[in-house]
């Protein structure tokens, strides 16, 4: 008899590419702006963008990034990009059913999720609550299934 694919893990899975794809492209980015001045290539940014350059928000970002030297950005990119290998391997082993990217899963997800209350904590808002809302239903779900085959498997 052929095992359906629940439906959850795929649904998680595209989630975790899509978190993937998001993470290497970030790395990428980083990489590019090595060897260049990133509070430069940011006021750039903000003039195509018809943004006030003096607003004091823009100001208080520029003197951050006029912080960052190469190799902080690529301590950035070389942490992108492991964060990202990660979650494509969650995905695959999601995709194809494997127990061992569940619990992985379960351990990443649920690893970030004291650091999420701490910034709703600081900060409240609705993107930081709902990142919040969508770990802490992928880590109740996964345990879940996990205890679902884990009882079909002691039945037999």
């Amino acid at each position: 008899m052929a095992q359906s694919r629940p439906l959850g893990l795929f649904i998680i899975g595209l989630y975790k590419i899509g978190k993937a794809s998001l993470f290497a492209g970030l790395g990428i980015v980083m990489l590019k702006l090595v060897n260049h001045d990133v509070d430069e290539v940011f006021l750039d940014l903000i003039s195509r963008l018809h943004i006030d350059a003096e607003h004091r928000f823009i100001q208080n970002i520029l003197s951050r990034l006029s912080l960052i030297d190469n190799h902080t950005l690529h301590e950035v990119s070389i942490v992108c990009f492991t964060f990202a290998f990660l979650l494509f391997v969650e995905a695959f082993g999601l995709l194809r059913q494997k127990v061992w990217a569940e619990f992985l899963t379960v351990a990443e997800t649920a690893l970030f999720i004291p650091f999420e209350l701490y910034e709703i904590i600081r900060h409240i808002t609705i993107t930081k609550s709902a990142i919040l809302v969508v770990n802490c239903v992928i880590v109740i779900y996964l345990l879940r299934e996990i205890m679902r085959k884990s009882s079909t498997k002691n039945k037999f």
